[in-house]
């Protein structure tokens, strides 16, 4: 049986967070060109019950019962390596978590089937909801998020306005900046004004991390999005790099530490060291990302594919 419990992970948003995979991998309805696990096959926009609740409520049960539990964590958030909301298990879930714990629960999600009523009824126990909006013009959407049929920014836009009419919980919108898709002045004067329409709680700037399913998806500075942030509001902020504690967790630790001695021999892609060491792709993107913020690692082009090495 797979697992769908992973991390914890170290995350730029929300810490030490637990997470908790809704749907199979690359379950999406988008095909983002920026995304860093990789193309999705064929974006759907159709909710089943992707991963079973009685699966899910085994594993989740089985978690909270060992001595794992007790780990220091932030988040435990509905995430992973598609759009959570795809799975109609998701209500089920929420509930079996508020019973076993009183950890915030955190969906991050891209936003796209909120105008769905019985998608905004479902998440309104949620701690908090981390949608994404990355343009606001038709055109760009689909250069930049390819979604599925049927799908548009408008109606993105206006299921997230309608999330936070019925929705007491926190909201904290990302935008991700590609370099010369999204970063003119007439799409960012768009999403000015989109954002100021949703009224998160805080609008998270964010650009290109780590190489995404096309080479085009390229970072902008941090210095524009220093500039960028106060036409946004006080609400706003950039994404910064993860910050590691004193309570740090131990099975981070040890799997960061995992990863480097393995590069060290030799460099490997994301896809290497997934299969060499039984993780989650989502996993060795979140340290991988951490280590590249640290300085510990460089990445490189060969033949088509991304490897990473130390920097010794």
């Amino acid at each position: 049986m797979a697992s769908h419990i992973f991390g914890p992970v170290p995350s730029r948003r929300l810490g030490l967070s637990l997470g908790i995979d809704l749907v199979p991998f690359k379950t999406c309805t988008l095909d983002c060109i920026y995304c860093e696990l990789g193309k999705t096959a064929s974006p759907v926009n159709q909710r089943a019950e992707y991963v079973t609740f009685a699966e899910l409520e085994q594993e989740i049960n089985s978690f909270f019962a060992a001595d794992s539990a007790a780990r220091k964590i932030d988040y435990i958030t509905l995430s992973g390596s598609g759009e959570p909301t795809l799975n109609t298990a998701l209500p089920q879930v929420i509930e079996q978590l508020r019973r076993l714990t009183k950890t915030p629960i955190a969906l991050l999600t891209n936003g796209t089937l909120f105008s769905d009523p019985a998608v905004r009824r479902e998440v309104l126990d949620l701690d908090l909801i981390l949608p994404s909006l990355d343009v606001v013009s038709e055109e760009l959407f689909h250069t930049l998020n390819r979604p599925a049929a049927g799908l548009s920014s408008h109606q993105i836009i206006s299921g997230l306005k309608a999330l936070r009419r019925e929705y007491s919980g926190q909201i904290w919108l990302e935008i991700l900046l590609c370099q010369g898709i999204n970063d003119n002045e007439e799409e960012i004067e768009r999403l000015v004004q989109a954002a100021a329409a949703i009224r998160p709680d805080r609008v998270q700037l964010n650009t290109v991390v780590r190489p995404g399913a096309l080479a085009q998806a390229q970072a902008v500075t941090q210095d524009f999005l220093k500039e960028l942030r106060p036409r946004f509001g006080a609400g706003a902020e950039i994404i910064a790099p993860f910050k590691q504690s004193r309570q740090n967790d131990s099975a981070i630790e040890k799997t960061t530490e995992t990863i480097l001695a393995t590069l060290k021999r030799r460099p490997c892609t994301a896809e290497d060291l997934k299969n060499a060491l039984g993780l989650k792709p989502v996993e060795v993107v979140k340290i991988l990302d951490l280590l590249l913020d640290k300085g510990e690692i460089k990445s490189l082009e060969h033949s088509g594919e991304r490897y990473f090495q130390t920097n010794d």
